[in-house]
């Protein structure tokens, strides 16, 4: 009974684990009157002389508010819960803009995983108390007084079909979490 108990358990987990190993999200366009105002208060404040575009975001297990904008040539997305509460902020950056130790870090990390791959997208993710992330992006705040981290998407062949990959690393380089990317049906080629 005991030995039952145990497998059953084992079986339990493991699929727990399987189950979030996908990253899936839908997008739309909301428009500002549907933005928490927080999230509205919050990004005014970052100072922005760009358009911003709000949306939602609709994931496997969470739902949330998203801000992108374009700023001195470079991508934000500004993410915060359904009720406005601050997440992170991205910059979409170049693979060369991450310091070199950590790069080689990285590298390391995915050519041990993978024979071969493609970096599809790169983006620095600032987190932390919402009032230093403001902080240092008016640059009166250390960097080493919030957490930072590379999002990095790549593509890759596994078991002969091209999939994607949704990795996290720290700043130092270590590898956090990684996700399979759920492409949307509207994503494939149809005939």
């Amino acid at each position: 009974m005991r030995k039952l108990f145990l497998l059953s358990l084992l079986l339990l987990f493991a699929l727990c684990g399987v189950s979030q190993q996908y990253k899936y999200e839908k997008e739309s366009r909301i428009k500002e009157d549907a933005v928490p105002e927080n999230a509205i208060n919050f990004v005014d404040s970052m100072g922005f002389n760009s358009r911003i575009k709000w949306y939602k975001e609709i994931g496997y297990d969470r739902t949330s508010i998203e801000a992108k904008t374009k700023s001195n040539g470079k991508r934000y997305s500004i993410e915060f819960s359904d009720d406005g509460t601050f997440e992170d902020v991205e910059i979409e950056i170049k693979s060369s803009e991450i310091p070199t130790d950590t790069y080689s870090l990285i590298k390391k990390h995915l050519q041990s995983k993978y024979e071969k791959y493609s970096i599809e997208k790169v983006q620095i993710q600032y987190l932390g108390d919402k009032a230093l992330i403001l902080h240092f992006f008016q640059e009166e705040t250390p960097a080493n007084q919030i957490e930072i981290n590379y999002e990095i998407v790549i593509s890759t062949k596994v078991d002969g079909s091209f999939v994607m990959f949704e990795y996290l690393f720290s700043e130092s380089g270590e590898a956090i979490k990684s996700l399979q990317v759920k492409l949307k049906t509207s994503d494939n080629i149809e005939y």
